[in-house]
């Protein structure tokens, strides 16, 4: 099976749709929480922060009611569906080609998205996440990764591509500095890849 299939991209966004309001519901958890909170605090009023995967909202509830002017982009309908019930800015695009003009946001979130992606995808959308920060900006990039690298279709027909510490540094930094890389929620060789890349 091909990552970059149409059809898996289909079997995904099935998946999500009909799983995407009990996913409003579901918690943070005490990291991703934490995480966000803090950088929602850390906008000010002139900030723009974009969403690449906003979900059901979930993050975005947290970054809108921070400081900044937020958008959220997601690939599923029902996701941003839900978004905009909730009062948040929300449109359906692509990691891959976000809706927005070069240098336009202050700041990029994006928690448990971009491992979906095969790795021609992975690169197109970090270099898009590049292009429309403004220098200085940063960007939050959260994933599940895996030692040693770890790539396939879990029985729901999701693509992960999980990759290490190293494997993910690596690729963040061709789009900015690196200055935070943390990882939590070992198990065996899973966990999950939390960074805060700027861009110079």
């Amino acid at each position: 099976m091909d990552p970059a299939d149409p059809l898996v991209a289909e079997r995904m966004l099935a998946y999500y749709a009909g799983e995407m309001r009990t996913r409003a519901d579901r918690p943070l958890g005490a990291e991703r929480t934490a995480r966000v909170q803090a950088f929602a605090d850390a906008l000010t009023e002139a900030d723009t922060v974009l969403e690449v995967g906003c979900g059901a909202g979930r993050d975005g509830r947290v970054l809108a009611a921070g400081r900044g002017r937020y958008l959220g982009i997601d690939l599923s309908p029902e996701g941003v569906a839900i978004c905009r019930t909730l009062g948040l800015d929300a449109r359906v695009a692509s990691a891959t080609a976000l809706p927005v003009a070069d240098a336009s946001v202050d700041a990029v979130w994006s928690m448990s998205t971009l491992m979906h992606l095969d790795p021609a995808a992975f690169e197109q959308a970090l270099a898009e996440i590049a292009r429309v920060l403004r220098p200085g900006g940063v960007a939050a990039v959260g994933v599940w990764g895996h030692e040693p690298a770890l790539a396939g279709f879990d029985e729901h027909g999701r693509f992960f591509d999980r990759r290490t510490d190293a494997g993910l540094r690596a690729a963040l930094e061709r789009g900015g500095a690196v200055e935070v890389f943390e990882t939590w929620g070992h198990d065996g060789g899973h966990r999950y890849q939390w960074a805060l890349v700027r861009r110079g």
